[in-house]
């Protein structure tokens, strides 16, 4: 039997999961938090902490996924601490594949509170967090809004979260929601760039686009709009030459709870204004911004930010962006069962450990 073993590691980013790309197949996952066992390493200072993950042990093979066998801080008393056995019931560990996310389970929406950013209420423990992605849908006097993804940008209380959908129009539901991925793991596409629906546009110059979810565009892309007439600004569908409106990339900011895109190209500041429809329009599809190009050069993009100077093509659209690995969940960094998960809120410095084996017996 021929084992393999590799070894790695990395600094998370607070209460966000965390995508270790791996080819090979998995047997064994090991990581231990250095950070919080008192080592400092990768430019953070140790610090023994109670009531935190440090080591954590995930077998594929007989463990279900998202759980992990754990050790966890006991109270510190100098420079040590005991270590209590244990197991994450969620947020812990699990195989990942990029191209077929597994969802998340079906959560009940009590209603939600209409507005220019929207407040979920959930009947139970939604357990999402900050970045990750959800689809509403079933909402009975709602429909409008319904089967949209959008990012939760805040989380009030274990049943309550915030996304950037403008709701102003529309009446509070009951429905359904549930996770279908996160801002920090690799697109569940296999082709880049995708569609992305419009959670509002600016009337400005230069004109910025806000996506109910991350886009993933880079400067220099050329994207053009498709805006059903009930959301007003028809001015993005079609120039008054008649051709499909091209609008270039100019600045993009992905962070969670911003989204947005930028084009200096365009000059919205005397367009009808765009907004959400009510129920009483729909049914209607969805608005959206279309990948058409990269690389255009224009006055505002200098040098031209790819070699494919002033050509209209997908380049990266043939590079299949699939990956598979491990993932890492992320909460309070303890084994409670409503806000455990492994990463924790502070930053902090990993190991890890992986076999894998040609062979195994179970």
């Amino acid at each position: 039997m021929t084992t393999q073993i590799v070894t790695g590691g990395f600094t998370n980013v607070a209460s966000t999961p965390k995508f270790i790309p791996f080819v090979g197949q998995i047997n064994q996952f090991f990581l231990r938090n250095l950070t919080r066992s008192g080592v400092t390493s990768r430019g953070v200072s140790g610090s023994l902490t109670s009531d935190r993950i440090v080591e954590a042990y995930f077998n594929p093979n007989t463990m279900t996924s998202g759980t992990a066998l754990i050790k966890q801080n006991g109270t510190v008393s100098g420079i040590l601490a005991p270590l209590q056995n244990g197991i994450a019931a969620i947020n812990g560990i699990s195989l990942f594949n990029a191209t077929n996310q597994a969802l998340g389970p079906e959560i009940v929406v009590n209603s939600f509170t209409p507005g220019t950013t929207t407040v979920w209420v959930t009947n139970t423990a939604h357990g999402f967090k900050v970045g990750d992605n959800v689809r509403v849908y079933d909402l009975t006097t709602s429909p409008e809004i319904g089967g949209v993804v959008m990012t939760v940008t805040a989380v009030g209380s274990t049943t309550q979260f915030t996304t950037l959908l403008n709701s102003s129009n529309s009446l509070t539901s009951v429905g359904k929601v549930r996770k279908v991925g996160n801002a920090g793991f690799p697109p569940p596409s296999l082709y880049y760039p995708e569609w992305r629906a419009i959670a509002a546009v600016s009337l400005a110059n230069p004109m910025v686009v806000t996506t109910l979810v991350q886009q993933n565009y880079q400067v220099g892309d050329v994207v053009r709009f498709s805006i059903p007439a009930v959301f007003g600004m028809q001015d993005l569908n079609t120039g008054t030459n008649g051709l499909p409106v091209q609008a270039t990339v100019s600045a993009v900011n992905n962070a969670v709870g911003t989204q947005t895109v930028t084009f200096a190209n365009v000059d919205s500041s005397a367009f009808t204004a765009f907004a959400w429809p009510s129920s009483s329009s729909y049914p209607f599809s969805l608005p959206v911004m279309i990948p058409q190009g990269e690389g255009n050069t224009n006055s505002f993009v200098v040098p031209t930010p790819l070699p494919y100077g002033n050509q209209n093509i997908l380049g990266f659209a043939t590079q299949n962006l699939g990956q598979n690995g491990i993932l890492i969940g992320a909460g309070d960094g303890t084994n409670s069962a409503t806000t455990g998960g492994v990463i924790g809120s502070t930053v902090d410095a990993w190991e890890w450990e992986i076999h894998t084996s040609l062979q195994t017996y179970y």
